[in-house]
């Protein structure tokens, strides 16, 4: 009975865990570039594998001519792995000139305090009180380029160009390149927070291209790529995740009602 118990007290603390993923993805949905995540499970090594794999082997039948038949169950579940599912979101306009979506594969890159680069997918860039275009969170774009003073117009083609329009200029001029890195596996990235993410040698080393050469995506300046979770199909699995959480709870008040139903007995 006590190893009943441990099997769903394991499987209460990942079905917990996957609730939690699921209410983080609901709270993001709305966030820029979000990534939602999904938790793979698996059960834990089974118990009795030798006498289950033995089945198969034993040619010998008992008294009644019968073949032995032998169970195998597991020590319970846990969670193997939480993916990063890196599909596309949904992309609208925001008319913002320091607003950049891409329209395929790759990532921004961003310098960290630590001098460290670190990759995103969300484009909501603005400039600070020196010109530099920074994330929200005030990490700088690399490669780095700086917005003139006097300003009126800022253009990002397709290839990542930038290019300038002043009040004493006609003809835009350009100021910077954006690069985009690519990576063999996204999903081995690991996530940093503040929807930032750094390489891993499970993700590969980054490849840095223009956009549009090499299977990188283009740039859609005046635009945001958003979450792609879809919130309907995270009520229907948080609701299942619940229905499945409450059975276990049950499973385990049964079992501790039965052992103490035992001990009263013994009693």
């Amino acid at each position: 009975m006590l190893s009943q118990i441990h099997m769903a007290k394991s499987a209460m603390f990942s079905f917990q865990r996957k609730l939690q993923i699921i209410i983080n993805n609901i709270a993001n949905a709305q966030t820029v570039a979000f990534k939602k995540r999904r938790a793979e499970m698996e059960s834990l090594f089974p118990l009795i594998l030798t006498d289950s794999m033995s089945e198969s082997e034993d040619v010998v039948g008992t008294a009644t001519g019968e073949r032995k038949k032998y169970v195998e169950y597991g020590q319970g579940v846990r969670i193997v792995d939480i993916r990063k599912d890196f599909t596309n979101g949904t992309v609208e306009i925001t008319n913002q000139p320091l607003d950049m979506a891409i329209d395929g594969q790759g990532f921004f890159q961003f310098r960290m305090p630590d001098g460290t680069i670190s990759f995103s997918r969300a484009g909501n860039l603005h400039q600070d009180s020196e010109g530099n275009v920074v994330n929200p969170n005030g990490h700088s774009l690399e490669p780095p380029f700086r917005i003139p003073q006097n300003t009126t117009d800022i253009i990002i083609n397709e290839e990542g160009r930038v290019f300038v329009q002043t009040n004493n200029q006609p003809i835009p001029r350009e100021i910077g390149q954006i690069m985009l890195a690519n990576f063999t596996n996204p999903g081995g990235l690991k996530d940093i927070g503040q929807n930032l993410y750094k390489e891993t040698v499970s993700s590969g080393t980054p490849v840095f291209e223009r956009p549009g050469q090499n299977s990188v995506g283009n740039i859609r300046q005046r635009a945001l790529e958003f979450s792609n979770v879809n919130v309907i199909e995270e009520m229907m699995a948080m609701l299942m995740t619940q229905r499945a959480y409450e059975v276990v709870v049950k499973s385990i008040n049964t079992g501790d009602s039965m052992l103490k139903t035992g001990s009263d007995i013994g009693k």
